[in-house]
């Protein structure tokens, strides 16, 4: 049974019938001049047919040798074709960019920023997916994912964008008729909305210029949704334990004030996920160069700010 050229092969002879050495062929190729020589013995071998005529001055190339010699010269501009196409797809900003984030990531940060960033690339179709699910992203085919936590996976490049805090957040009408709040301890005197996350402890492990209190809670609504928690503070019901992210987007709309702003609860690292790529398209590129510098002017720089 017959087998197929090796393509690497090929390129050698090509190589080898142009510059008329096999120490120049190596030089090319970046292998030793054996390992050209060898190719070519492949090939003739597999062809059947004496492809060239060596000598101590020169090479020439024999009937069968200038036949193959216009194949060979097709596949090498073949393979340089490619390599210009694909520099040139990967300079164009366009296409899919398929990004994947946290309910309250996407609705109160990536979501506008994405708009904003559809109007700077308008030949890019960008998907934003909302989900609390930790995702794969090479198994699921996203290109990135904005995510809290830790990486965890050699697989891939996590790029530290911030930090996440949780803090205390209320109405401007409950803060006006509920008792007074001058520490974490007075917490205690009002009616509490908090995520589920607290549901089991009850405890909110708050911090502020390195003193650490611990308060008991007594909930009056318990949620796994931050936007949830955050309309009822701002109906009056109580002061929700919310992501800073979540609530200074009400405060800037006057809808919440902070509450005892020093103290935070929490710090979470928030991390710009992508796969490892040998090639990084002009599209990705323009994305990271675009996404951090925003998630880095929203989210807070360290745990201690």
């Amino acid at each position: 049974m017959k087998t197929k050229l090796l393509p690497e092969a090929l390129l050698a002879f090509e190589s080898l019938a142009r510059l008329g050495s096999f120490t120049a062929a190596a030089q090319e190729m970046s292998c030793a001049k054996s390992h050209v020589s060898q190719l070519i013995s492949q090939l003739e071998l597999e062809l059947s047919s004496v492809l060239l005529l060596r000598s101590t001055r020169r090479i020439s190339l024999t009937e069968s040798g200038q036949t193959l010699l216009i194949h060979a010269q097709a596949l090498r501009e073949l393979l340089g074709q490619v390599r210009l196409d694909i520099e040139d797809t990967q300079q164009h900003i366009e296409g899919e960019l398929f990004i994947s984030t946290t309910p309250s990531m996407a609705q109160y940060v990536i979501g506008p920023l994405m708009a904003q960033f559809a109007k700077l690339q308008p030949k890019l179709n960008i998907r934003v997916d909302a989900n609390n699910r930790i995702q794969d992203p090479i198994l699921e085919g996203i290109d990135f994912c904005i995510r809290s936590g830790t990486v965890g996976d050699e697989r891939l490049v996590g790029r530290l964008a911030g930090h996440s805090l949780e803090k205390l957040y209320a109405s401007p009408h409950y803060l006006q008729q509920a008792p007074q709040l001058h520490s974490p301890a007075d917490l205690t005197l009002h009616d509490i909305l908090i995520n589920d996350e607290y549901q089991t402890t009850r405890q909110w492990q708050t911090q502020s210029a390195g003193a650490k209190f611990t308060v008991d809670l007594q909930p009056v609504l318990c949620s796994n949704n931050n936007p949830t928690l955050a309309m009822s503070a701002v109906a009056g019901h109580g002061i929700a334990l919310l992501p800073d992210i979540v609530g200074e987007s009400y405060c800037r709309l006057g809808l919440l004030q902070a509450v005892l702003p020093q103290w935070y609860e929490k710090p979470t690292p928030i991390y710009l996920v992508y796969p490892q790529r040998s090639a990084m398209p002009k599209k990705y590129r323009a994305f990271i160069d675009f996404i951090l510098p925003e998630l880095k002017a929203r989210l807070s720089s360290s745990a201690a700010d």
